[in-house]
């Protein structure tokens, strides 16, 4: 069974899981939200053991016939996925994921993503096979028509009602990257919390010119640069940029590398982590030097801990210094070890 990205929320509603699902795309906000959705069904649904394989060089395609028919000391029920990523199966793939499709395991979710598939691979036996016994998501990237709609969607999710040509103006200065757009609104929900939505206040939150420096300090401390980041910090402050955007814009970062670690600690390669959060080549070498300092994501997830923190003190529902506290934390991301 085929199904578009959008209708994969009802129909986890209105069914039990399917043995298989196999995502496919290169839109990667789409991708990783359908993931999660699955993910998180299969929790509220008592699949509590997690198994994760990446097709990689060498990989033995025997693990997953051993992994479907391996039984859990506690019998619990299992997600299984298989993360295909840029490669193709392959004749030992495709023969493999066809024996599978032929004998079900019980109690068991095969999560298959991969990126786009051409027709002539949609075209295969193991592909067909998949489509038979499970459910077949295709992510396309949205076209001109369809990207203000789920713009509005989303906006109205955080409770925000936008003025005509609001949507335009997000989708045009975005560039039509879902993730890009998706932050925009999270900015404006923090900005202006939820109600109207003006033209003149997404033009004056979009194109502030204040956030390019922000974003250029976030790079800078990720760089390890230290002293560099402490002088831009203090001329944000000083020019009087609101402490909620830099905290903001510190915390998308720390949350980006929360998942891109935990990808690379599960065998993903850090160009196709890259390529699937959208770091390009000009922050590539910043974000490289983070993960180096950094390499587990459990560190990350303490810095994340932190910004919750610094939130707090922002609106007042904890005693400190915001600016201090941004000052604390960027230190720690770029490597210094302070005193408690």
């Amino acid at each position: 069974m085929k199904l578009q990205a959008s209708q994969l929320h009802n129909h986890l509603k209105q069914q039990k899981l399917a043995p298989i699902y196999l995502l496919t795309g290169d839109e990667a906000l789409q991708m990783m939200e359908s993931v999660d959705l699955i993910r998180n069904c299969a929790r509220q649904q008592d699949f509590s053991e997690r198994v994760i394989l990446t097709l990689e060089t060498g990989f033995d395609w025997s693990s997953l016939d051993q992994e479907a028919n391996s039984f859990s000391l506690f019998a619990n029920k299992r997600l299984l996925e298989l993360r295909l990523a840029n490669k193709s199966p392959g004749k030992d793939g495709g023969a493999a994921l066809v024996a599978y499709t032929k004998q079900l395991p019980a109690d068991t979710v095969l999560l298959i993503t991969a990126d786009k598939l051409d027709a002539s691979q949609q075209k295969t036996k193991w592909f067909k096979s998949i489509e038979q016994s499970g459910v077949v998501i295709q992510i396309w990237p949205l076209n001109a028509l369809e990207l203000p709609r789920w713009i509005a969607a989303r906006m109205n999710k955080y409770g925000l009602k936008p003025d005509s040509e609001v949507m335009n103006i997000i989708a045009e200065r975005s560039e039509g990257h879902l993730l890009a757009c998706s932050q925009e609104i999270e900015k404006l929900h923090l900005l202006y919390g939820s109600g109207q939505i003006t033209i003149a206040q997404v033009t004056e939150a979009v194109a502030d010119t204040a956030r390019f420096q922000i974003f250029d300090w976030v790079d800078t401390m990720l760089a390890g640069k230290v002293k560099r980041g402490i002088h831009q910090l203090k001329h944000l402050e000083q020019e009087g940029v609101a402490e909620i955007l830099v905290a903001w814009a510190l915390n998308r970062e720390i949350r980006n590398l929360c998942y891109i670690t935990a990808a690379i600690q599960n065998r993903q390669s850090q160009e196709q982590v890259f390529k699937t959060y959208r770091i390009w080549s000009n922050r590539k070498s910043s974000v490289s030097n983070a993960i180096r300092r950094h390499p587990q994501a459990k560190t990350w997830q303490a810095f994340l801990k932190e910004t919750v923190e610094i939130d707090a003190i922002i609106k007042g529902v904890k005693k400190g210094n915001s600016w201090d506290a941004l000052q604390q934390l960027s230190l720690k991301v770029a490597g210094v070890k302070l005193f408690k």
